[in-house]
């Protein structure tokens, strides 16, 4: 009997003592081997029981790896537009393109692919050039663009936030007010955390990104129909075209910075969509504190379409010094 329970031992693969072994030690290791064996056991019995599933599961995945830009940008136009198309409500749910981007990269690759996009959103290395770029070239550009307004015979903005006796807390406040992550910001880590290496792969980056920039601007055209956003103020649906134009031109500034910084949604989108926002405020509108809230008096529309001018004309002078690059390198590639 000892030999018998020697064999049947040694076939489980289960090391074991001499015959003189009690049999409680022996029931222990057949224990936890069966445990192991019935977990196997458990799994392989579900599919095969349920081939289906498996199938399902893989259909999906192998359809999301062929489409996976086109996905993303149908589930999140379903999603976050879900206010505007049930209730009436002329607005975009600002966090839903960071939503899609964690399903369909979790639907595409598993798990790896939704940590990709993770760690995009936390990658704060970059060359100080490059955070100086992301934090200082919309003021330059709203400088220039307020210098070719004055010179065409336009009023100068009054920048109250700017003037002589303005607070720091007032201005570092107004920062702040662009940082927080409940701001539309936060879509970025989607757009740019996932969407634009996505694009970059399949249709490389100057018209991979002209595509995205594309869609980053109409993402918002529920606003143009919301009477209390500045986009409406601006003349509605008169003012998309340059708004698309304006987030088209930022966006091949943001894919060059993405590129240079490391493939950082971090610093290439969220805090680049933030230094531009906090800029134009600042800058191109009336906008001031009153009693503790910020509040833009006046939106000059001719202004506007001009700075967007003006952004697509630097980006169209980026495309032309990085030969359509925009410093990708397919081999740098970050992975998804």
């Amino acid at each position: 009997m000892c030999s018998g329970l020697k064999a049947i031992i040694m076939n489980a693969n289960i090391k074991h003592g001499s015959c003189g072994e009690s049999f409680e030690k022996i029931d222990q290791k057949f224990y936890f081997w069966g445990q192991e064996q019935l977990k196997e056991g458990l799994t392989m019995n579900s599919e095969a029981t349920h081939p289906e599933i498996a199938s399902n599961r893989n259909l999906i995945s192998r359809f999301v790896k062929k489409y996976p830009f086109q996905v993303y940008v149908v589930l999140t136009l379903l999603l976050g537009w879900i206010p505007w198309y049930v209730s009436g409500e002329p607005t975009a749910l600002v966090f839903v393109p960071f939503l899609t981007a964690l399903i369909v990269s979790g639907a595409a690759d598993g798990m790896a692919g939704v940590k990709a996009v993770l760690r995009r959103a936390i990658r704060w290395r970059a060359p100080l050039k490059i955070w100086a770029f992301v934090l200082l070239i919309p003021a330059v550009l709203a400088l220039v663009t307020i210098a070719i307004y004055t010179v065409l015979g336009g009023p100068v903005p009054q920048t109250p936030l700017l003037a002589e006796g303005s607070s720091i807390q007032q201005i570092a406040i107004l920062a702040f007010m662009f940082l927080i992550p409940v701001t539309g910001n936060i879509a970025e880590f989607g757009f740019r955390g996932y969407a634009l290496p996505v694009v970059q792969e399949k249709w490389g980056p100057m018209w991979g990104t002209l595509i995205l920039g594309t869609f980053f601007g109409l993402w918002l055209l529920p606003e143009f129909f919301d009477v209390s956003s500045p986009q409406y103020a601006m003349g509605g649906l008169s003012f998309l075209p340059f708004f698309v134009l304006t987030e088209i031109g930022w966006s091949f500034m943001m894919t060059w910075a993405y590129n240079k910084s490391s493939h950082s949604s971090l610093i290439a989108g969220y805090i680049f969509h933030s230094a531009f926002n906090f800029w134009t405020v600042a800058l191109i509108t009336n906008a001031e504190f009153v009693n503790g809230d910020l509040v833009i008096n006046t939106l000059d529309s001719n202004l506007f379409k001009l700075n967007g001018i003006v952004i697509a004309l630097a980006a169209l002078g980026f495309i032309i010094a990085t030969r359509g690059r925009l410093g990708y390198s397919a081999s740098a590639a970050d992975p998804r």
